[in-house]
């Protein structure tokens, strides 16, 4: 995250690999899953300087935003 946005907002990533999100912003966020291959939503919210990481287990197009700001959105294209 950076200044109330997820930078970037899309990601190119493959089956196996982690990807990780580090607050840099002042204020909380959380990573809330919406559609594509299923992941774990953050929880508790990420504090400024935290992070919260997932594996990549299928491929597809994964939608999330920050239910705090729900404006940031974002996705993850994930290939075999």
């Amino acid at each position: 995250m950076k200044t109330l946005a997820f930078v970037p907002d899309q990601v190119h990533a493959g089956v196996g690999q982690t990807v990780v999100w580090t607050n840099d912003d002042n204020v909380r966020h959380n990573v809330i899953y919406v559609s594509g291959p299923k992941f774990r939503s953050s929880r508790p919210q990420i504090r400024n300087g935290s992070s919260f990481s997932i594996k990549l287990t299928q491929p597809g197009t994964i939608h999330y935003y920050c239910s705090i700001h729900p404006w940031m959105k974002a996705t993850i294209v994930v290939s075999k």
